[in-house]
C-alpha cells in the first residue's frame, strides 16, 4: 500500500518539500491508513503533519470516543492534533441541507480556517479507489454530465493551496489490512450502514450486484473510466475557457453571451459556455454550486426566442434573451420606475432621484460648475434660442417621436428603441431631456436634429448629465439612496 501511496503522490505532484500538511482524520480505516503512510513517507516527503479532526455531534459520547482515539494515535506519532466540534444538526435545521452535505461544509470550513491557522497549503483526506467507484455510479444514476462523473479528482484548488488525496489508488481492503499490520483497530462510524444513504446503498447492494453479475472487477474499471473522463474533461475544459473569451462579456456582476457566437460552438461547448458563465454570475454572490441540465437546456432555448423573453433560473439568477445576446444576471425584482417631470434649472443643477442623476445646465463656460457631482454620463449643446430656457428631465411617455440627428426623418420614440435594440428594462430608465412640447435629448443616444447647433447659432445652452455615487450620498449632496 505504501508504494501505491508514493506513486500517487509522485504522478500527481501532490506534495513538495517544505509543505506543512493538515492530514483529515475521522479514525475510520482509510484516515487512519493515511495518517499511518504519511506519518511513514514524511522524513522522504520532506513535509510536516498536523491532524484534523472534526466531531459531528450525531453521536454523542461514541463520537467523543472515536475524538479521543485519533488524539490518542496522533500523540504516539508525535503530530499536533486539532478538533473541532461542529454543530451539524443545527447547520442542517438552519440551511436544509443534507446530512452528507452539512457534515462536508462544517468538514472543509475547519480544515481551511486549520490551515490558515498553522499556514499548511495542503489538506489531504483518505478517499480510497472504492469511494471513486462509488462516486462515480452515484453522479451517474443522478444524471450528471462528463465533470460530475469524472467524480473524485486527486487535487483540487482552493483558497489556501490544495485538498489532495494520495490514496485515490489504494483500495478501502488494502487501507483495513495496513491498519491490521499497524496493530490498530480504526473506529467505526453506523453511518456508513445506514441504507437511508444513496451511497451506502450503492456501497453495499449496487456494487456487490454489479461485480457478481456484470464485471468482478468493477471498482477498478470505474476508477479507471474516472480518470479517462478526468483528462477528456480537462481538455473540454480548457477549450471551452477560450472559447469564451470570444464569446462572453462581463458587465459588472452579469455575463452576456453572444447569440451568433453560441451558434458557432458545438453543442457540448455551448452547454458548458452557459454553465461558466451561470457559476460566475452565481459566485459574485457566493453560491458556486453548478447548473443543471434542464435550466442549461433553457437557457440555450432562447437562442431562438425574441428579445424580452426570459427565464428563472436556480441561486437567484435569471437569463434573459437580448437582442444579440442572453445576459445572465442576478435576479432582482424589477420595480418600474414612477413616471416623473422636472423642471430643470437654467443655468444650475437639478436632481433626478428617480434615476440617480442630476442633470447640470449652464449658458457660457464660464458659468460651467468648477466641481461636477458624481460620475459623467452624456453631455450635448444645444441651440437656446430654439429650445428656450424652459426644459424639462423626464422618462418616456406615449406617442413621443423626435428627429433622430443623423437618421433623418421624424421617428417614433418607441420604433427608435426597437430599430436600436435597446433592452426594454433600459427603456424605462432612459432619461429624456424636453420641452413641454418636443423631445429634445434621448441622454446618451441621440439629440433631435431641430435642435442642434448649426453655423448660424448665435447662443448655445450646455446639457451634462452624472451619476450619483455613494461618496457624493455620504458627503450630503443628495438624501436619496445611491443608485
Amino acid at each position: 500500500m505504501l508504494s501505491k501511496v508514493r506513486r500517487t503522490i509522485e504522478r500527481y505532484d501532490l506534495f513538495s518539500p517544505g509543505d506543512l500538511v493538515v492530514v483529515a482524520v475521522s479514525g475510520g480505516p482509510d484516515s487512519t491508513a493515511l495518517l499511518l503512510a504519511l506519518a511513514a513517507l514524511a522524513p522522504e516527503l520532506q513535509v510536516r503533519l498536523v491532524v484534523g479532526h472534526v466531531n459531528h455531534m450525531f453521536r454523542g459520547a461514541e463520537a467523543e470516543a472515536d475524538a479521543e482515539w485519533v488524539a490518542g494515535l496522533a500523540g504516539e506519532l508525535g503530530i499536533p492534533f486539532f478538533r473541532e466540534d461542529a454543530n451539524v444538526p443545527a447547520l442542517i435545521r438552519r440551511t436544509g441541507m443534507t446530512v452528507e452535505q452539512a457534515g462536508r461544509e462544517a468538514r472543509y470550513r475547519f480544515y481551511a480556517r486549520l490551515a490558515l491557522q498553522t499556514g499548511a497549503t495542503k489538506v489531504a483526506v483518505g478517499q480510497t479507489r472504492d469511494d471513486q467507484a462509488e462516486t462515480v455510479l452515484m453522479h451517474l444514476v443522478r444524471g450528471a454530465g462528463l465533470t460530475g462523473i469524472a467524480a473524485i479528482r486527486p487535487k483540487r484548488k482552493v483558497d489556501y493551496g490544495w485538498v489532495v488525496r494520495p490514496l485515490l489508488e489504494v483500495t478501502r481492503s488494502e487501507t483495513e489490512a495496513y491498519c491490521a499490520a499497524a496493530g490498530l483497530t480504526p473506529r467505526h462510524d453506523p453511518y456508513n450502514d445506514n441504507p437511508a444513504y444513496l451511497r451506502n446503498r450503492i456501497r453495499h447492494q449496487l456494487l456487490p450486484w454489479l461485480k457478481a453479475n456484470a464485471n468482478g472487477n468493477i471498482k477498478a474499471a470505474l476508477a479507471q473510466a474516472a480518470d479517462i473522463w478526468q483528462v477528456e474533461d480537462d481538455y473540454l475544459a480548457a477549450a471551452t475557457e477560450a472559447a469564451y473569451r470570444g464569446t462572453a462579456l462581463r458587465k459588472g456582476a452579469a455575463v452576456e453571451l453572444s447569440v451568433s457566437k453560441l451558434a458557432e460552438q458545438p453543442l457540448a461547448l455551448r452547454r458548458r459556455l452557459v454553465r461558466l458563465a451561470f457559476s460566475q454570475v452565481a459566485a459574485t454572490f457566493g453560491d458556486t454550486r453548478d447548473l443543471g441540465y434542464e435550466h442549461t437546456e433553457c437557457v440555450l432555448a432562447l437562442m431562438a426566442k425574441t428579445a424580452g423573453t426570459s427565464v428563472d433560473l436556480p441561486r437567484g439568477v435569471s437569463a434573459e434573451r437580448l437582442y444579440s445576446s442572453i445576459r445572465l444576471a442576478r435576479r432582482v425584482k424589477k420595480e418600474k420606475v414612477v413616471s416623473f417631470s422636472y423642471e430643470l434649472a437654467v443655468p444650475g443643477t437639478t436632481l433626478i432621484p428617480e434615476l440617480g442623476y442630476v442633470v447640470i445646465t449652464w449658458l457660457a463656460e464660464d458659468q460651467r460648475p468648477a466641481e461636477p457631482t458624481g460620475d459623467l454620463v452624456a453631455q450635448a449643446l444645444f441651440d437656446y434660442d430654439r429650445t428656450g430656457p424652459d426644459l424639462y428631465a423626464r422618462i418616456r411617455r406615449p406617442g413621443d417621436w423626435f428627429y433622430p440627428s443623423g437618421l433623418g426623418g421624424r421617428k417614433k420614440l418607441s420604433d427608435y428603441f426597437i430599430d436600436e435594440k435597446i433592452p426594454r428594462h433600459e427603456r424605462e430608465r432612459t432619461l429624456i431631456i424636453g420641452t413641454a412640447q418636443a423631445v429634445v435629448w434621448v441622454v446618451g443616444r441621440r439629440t433631435d436634429e431641430r435642435f442642434v447647433i448649426t453655423g448660424d447659432t448665435k447662443n448655445k445652452i450646455a446639457v451634462e448629465v452624472r451619476r450619483l455615487t455613494t461618496a457624493d450620498t455620504e458627503k450630503g449632496d443628495t438624501d436619496e439612496r445611491d443608485y
